[in-house]
């Protein structure tokens, strides 16, 4: 009975385990198939960005390099050494570069005995230094001009008496950019004595295009041809000077449409697969990291992206202390054919990125095998050239060298103390109020009124503030992050010292300075025009700093869109609610109040006043009047009210410019009686009230 029971039992059990096994495998999902060996692995290596402060480039770049010479010996023939763009600036280290001490360096590195310093040219031997095959045309690159770009960057080879002289052999990489036209632009099709043609056609070799601009190059990688493709945003005229250059992808405003820019870039995608090229890396330099996820999701055929402008920092777990992650390294983005690598990483040679890429045999990124605590965002030192370990490049750390020694005695000529740190990052000046943007603002107010003192408004752009002055503290092991006014610089200046070097750093672009009548009616689409790229993470160069006048501005209203200058606008917008200057209520709830047509003298840059002929626009698309309409007063060429006011003047800025109204402003605030306006959030300020964080106080100031 008991053996009969036992059997009974087991034979109970059994049926439903049977029953339990066969629910199971009803219901289980099978696992996931393994992720493919890979068939290539890849070492890419990039930064890009050194356009925000020159002492910080300059002190980061040695340690970078040694990084860079580090892991490309430890994969000697699987690196890829890339930048997305605007490797030049205009400000001290790009003047600093002419300096004849750096001839002897560029002839020693390049072994050429008739090169000549010049402006610019430190900055792409630096990168020809650290073996850099590729850039995205950035730009910055541009922003002193076509001509100046080909000066710095192309080869310039002189016909002479018994055969040529170099006098520079050009940048050893090339500048990409599929979406540019670059044939109306004489300073790219001319033919300069001997010197190389400028514009190659696309599908050459990287080494064979190297000095001069394309749309998409080749290089092989270990036996693997690796295809290039740069893309530059199509809002470059509005920011930089463009010269003849015309950019596909964008609508004749010069706004991204970015089924029009995905359609530009993928014929250049197809031709390369369409030459057998099944690995493609897009350098695109978009100002905007969403612009780039879109192109991520929108594009065929692209394995790797590597933005550019945005300054997005995407990173895992080296970052520097008090800095954030904006996004894992890399980000993976599903397109419409193949997984993508989207990688970024922030600028002035604070960090190196580092992708190692597993690719499968149809050239294809296997995401499942991109290993994070080696592909990341490295974190450089400003300190030690040698953190980490790693030696740098000699080369490199020759023409810092020699830059900084250009530099340094331009930081023992000061001006005037700040006893408080002095807003002018990107992030700010281009979507608030700042105490810097209010401080230049005042300076070309003040400056303005010694040759005509009936000036009562100046608006400059955020875009045109390139830098902070002052020193962000993150002691180490604590999590608080502390402004403070700019660090001393042992045996040449005291903390709070604001001096040369940190004047033309900021206000590198040392625009002229104009005196130009504006009517209310403009005087609001000016202001209109300022906000209307305010939106969330956006950071538009367009944004106002204004002194002698304050506003008051609603996002969730309709933007102003782009017009012409002097004509009816496309949509005048509703963002402006109210606008004061002085004691005259210029706008109340978004109304003109009194004479429209009244007039105010309005002090602000040439770059914003100067109209173009074909869009009948300023800088950065802003719609003053046209020029004969501005009863213009040119402040380099104006005689002052006084002349004796300018006996005392600096040495070191042209008449005119920003640099010498900041620097004659700024001598009022010595040891005695430094500027201390603090920065305050967005919720505190006066000028430029957003109306998303405060209430309207504008009409009762």
């Amino acid at each position: 009975m008991y053996e009969s029971h036992k059997k009974i039992l087991a034979g109970g059990v059994l049926s439903l385990l049977a029953l339990m096994t066969a629910c199971s495998s009803d219901n289980d999902t099978p696992p996931p198939a393994p992720a493919p060996e890979a068939a290539f692995t890849l070492q890419m290596l990039h930064f890009a960005d050194a356009d925000g402060d020159d002492n910080v480039a300059l002190n980061s770049i040695a340690n970078l390099s040694g990084l860079l010479d580090s892991f490309r010996s430890a994969m000697p023939n699987n690196t890829l050494v890339l930048s997305s763009g605007d490797n030049l600036i205009p400000g001290p280290r790009l003047s600093a570069s002419e300096d004849s001490s750096l001839q002897n360096v560029f002839r020693t590195q390049r072994g050429i005995s008739t090169l000549r310093a010049s402006i610019g040219r430190a900055d792409i031997a630096f990168l020809d230094a650290m073996g850099v095959q590729a850039s995205a045309l950035g730009n910055h690159d541009l922003d002193l001009g076509t001509s100046e770009f080909r000066t710095i960057f192309g080869a310039d080879i002189r016909n002479v008496t018994g055969g040529t002289e170099t006098r520079w052999d050009g940048g050893r990489f090339p500048y990409l950019s599929f979406n540019a036209n670059f044939a109306n632009d004489p300073n790219f099709t001319a033919t300069l004595n001997a010197s190389p043609t400028f514009i190659v056609p696309n599908g050459q070799t990287a080494t064979a295009a190297a000095g001069r601009v394309t749309g998409w190059v080749s290089t092989t990688v270990n036996g693997e041809t690796i295809g290039l493709i740069g893309a530059s945003s199509p809002t470059f005229p509005q920011i930089t000077s463009t010269g003849g250059i015309t950019f596909a992808g964008g609508d004749s405003s010069n706004n991204v449409v970015i089924n029009n820019l995905i359609s530009s870039i993928q014929t250049g995608v197809d031709e390369m697969t369409a030459a057998g090229i099944n690995k493609i890396i897009l350098l695109a330099h978009m100002q905007q990291i969403s612009v780039e996820e879109q192109l991520a999701a929108g594009l065929r055929d692209v394995d790797i992206i590597v933005a550019g402008g945005s300054n997005t920092r995407l990173g895992n777990s080296r970052l520097r202390p008090g800095e954030a992650s904006q996004g894992e390294y890399p980000r993976i983005i599903q397109s419409p054919t193949n997984p993508v690598a989207l990688v970024n990483v922030d600028g002035d040679y604070k960090y190196l990125g580092r992708l190692v890429a597993p690719f499968d045999a149809q050239g294809r990124i296997i995401p499942q095998r991109i290993d994070r605590t080696v592909s990341d965002a490295y974190a450089t030192s400003e300190t030690d050239d040698n953190a980490g370990g790693v030696t740098p490049i000699p080369a490199v750390v020759a023409i810092r060298d020699a830059l900084q020694s250009v530099i340094v005695a331009k930081d023992g000529n000061v001006f005037g103390e700040s006893a408080v740190y002095l807003e002018g990052r990107r992030t700010a000046v281009r979507s608030e109020e700042t105490n810097l943007g209010n401080l230049s603002s005042d300076a070309n107010l003040t400056y303005a009124r010694l040759f005509d003192t009936t000036t009562a408004i100046s608006l400059k752009n955020g875009g045109g503030i390139r830098s902070d002055i002052g020193f962000i503290e993150t002691l180490p092991g604590s999590t608080t992050t502390t402004f403070k006014p700019i660090a001393a610089n042992p045996g040449i200046r005291e903390e709070g010292e604001v001096s040369q070097l940190a004047i033309e750093n900021s206000l590198r672009f040392n625009n002229g300075l104009v005196v130009i009548d504006v009517s209310a009616t403009r005087l609001k689409e000016l202001l209109e025009h300022g906000v209307s790229g305010v939106a969330p993470g956006a950071t538009p160069g367009a944004f106002p700093q204004v002194g002698g006048v304050s506003f008051s501005f609603d996002a969730t209203r309709t933007a102003r869109t782009v017009g012409a200058a002097g004509t009816a606008a496309d949509g005048t917008g509703s963002r402006i609610r109210t606008v004061k200057v002085g004691n005259d209520i210029v706008v109340q709830n978004g109304a003109i109040q009194g004479d429209p047509n009244r007039i105010f003298r309005l002090v602000t840059l040439n770059f914003l006043a100067n109209i173009s002929g074909t869009t009948n626009l300023g800088g950065d698309s802003y719609p003053f009047p046209l020029l004969v309409n501005q009863n213009r007063l040119s402040l380099d060429t104006a005689n002052p009210i006084d002349p004796t006011t300018f006996t005392a003047g600096n040495t070191f800025a042209a008449k005119g410019s920003e640099q010498d109204a900041f620097a004659r402003f700024l001598r009022q605030f010595t040891n005695a009686s430094p500027f201390n306006t603090a920065e305050t959030p967005a919720a505190n300020d006066l000028r430029i009230q957003n109306l998303a964080v405060r209430t309207d106080t504008v009409s009762a100031q």
